[in-house]
């Protein structure tokens, strides 16, 4: 009878035990998210060299600069609500959204009036059938402190698809970090020009025109003026991808003179560089956090410090009490609360 009364309390127990552990699981500690740096925009290429469909949001948080704008009626083709105006030109913005999808249709229900590029002006026209639109930048002036009547403007980067091929390009906007790569590359540099390699002074870097016509909006060209030892000016486009007219003269050196001894030089340089910037990571944030930090990766739980180490500063913040939000581009957005990572949105 006791063997069966202390089976029986046995059996009770461990039955007990097991509704318990299904009834009251133990908390579960938050899963840490780990994020990769969105890559960066290109400075040293064009807004249109880099655009892709699959790659805009890259440009979110980019700086914009429109030089003097020549034929508002052609473009930049340019609408904002009611009342917000326009400087025409010698402005600076900065890309805060990218529309996708049906643009038009969207514009429309947005109740926007035109500012630039009249010609377009009737979002209802059959003109827009004859458009390839290829973006539709949201942008805000920089000009402007005043954030409540700081309306967005809408710049439809299009061309027709009929001559004569009027458009509002890429071109009609500078990149501004484009442009400041390109000063500090060539500007009071000595370069090479490659068809006859003559040696000229690269003296400034500066905004020249690339159309001159009715129908074509105020298009610019970033543009080199060179000097040689004559006193002759030429004015040349920087390299580029698709025209590479000149280069600087220690370019053209090392391309003439590199062995391969050399290349493996630069090639353990810099994988040396890598592994310093690795320890000072690890020596600052410590053997997991440092690991992530030195391959640009942030996760929940770090803190401002630290993923402004890893992915640099924001193009936009804003704060409320103890909550800070972070702005990058790709659309992601940093979520911190007293100072630490609580979630990452994309």
């Amino acid at each position: 009878m006791k063997i069966k009364l202390l089976i029986s309390l046995s059996v009770l127990f461990v039955t007990q035990n097991f509704i318990f552990s299904q009834t009251t699981p133990g908390k579960k500690k938050p899963e840490e998210k780990v994020a990769t740096k969105p890559p960066a925009y290109d400075s040293t290429k064009t807004v249109e060299e880099q655009f892709k469909p699959e790659n805009q949001y890259q440009f979110i948080g980019l700086q914009l600069f429109l030089p003097q704008v020549i034929n508002p009626q052609s473009g930049p083709i340019i609408f904002s609500k009611k009342g917000s105006g326009l400087e025409k030109g010698n402005r600076n913005y900065t890309v805060v959204d990218i529309l996708t999808g049906d643009v038009i249709k969207e514009l429309k229900q947005k109740n926007l009036v035109n500012l630039c590029g009249s010609r377009y002006k009737d979002l209802n026209s059959l003109l827009w059938k004859e458009m390839i639109i290829h973006a539709v930048f949201v942008l805000r002036d920089n000009n402007k402190e005043d954030t409540l009547n700081n309306v967005p403007l809408y710049w439809i980067v299009s061309e027709s698809k009929q001559a004569p091929y009027s458009s509002s390009y890429f071109n009609s906007f500078i990149s501004a970090p484009y442009f400041a790569k390109q000063n500090k590359l060539y500007e009071n540099q000595t370069v090479i020009k490659l068809d006859d390699k003559s040696k000229w002074v690269c003296k400034k870097v500066t905004f020249r025109r690339s159309k001159d016509s009715e129908w074509q909006d105020s298009a610019y060209k970033i543009s080199c003026v060179l000097e040689n030892e004559k006193g002759k000016e030429i004015r040349l486009s920087p390299p580029s991808e698709k025209e590479r007219s000149f280069i600087t003269e220690k370019e053209y050196n090392w391309l003439d003179h590199a062995n391969r001894n050399e290349k493996e030089q630069m090639i353990k340089e810099e994988n040396e560089r890598r592994e310093k910037h690795k320890a000072e990571c690890i020596s600052k944030f410590g053997q997991q956090n440092g690991l992530l930090i030195a391959q640009e990766k942030i996760k929940t739980g770090m803190t401002t410090g630290m993923c402004e180490y890893a992915w640099g500063k924001p193009w936009e913040f804003s704060k409320t009490g103890t909550t800070e939000v972070w702005f990058y581009n790709w659309k992601y957005s940093l979520h911190f609360d007293k100072g630490t990572l609580v979630k990452i949105k994309h």
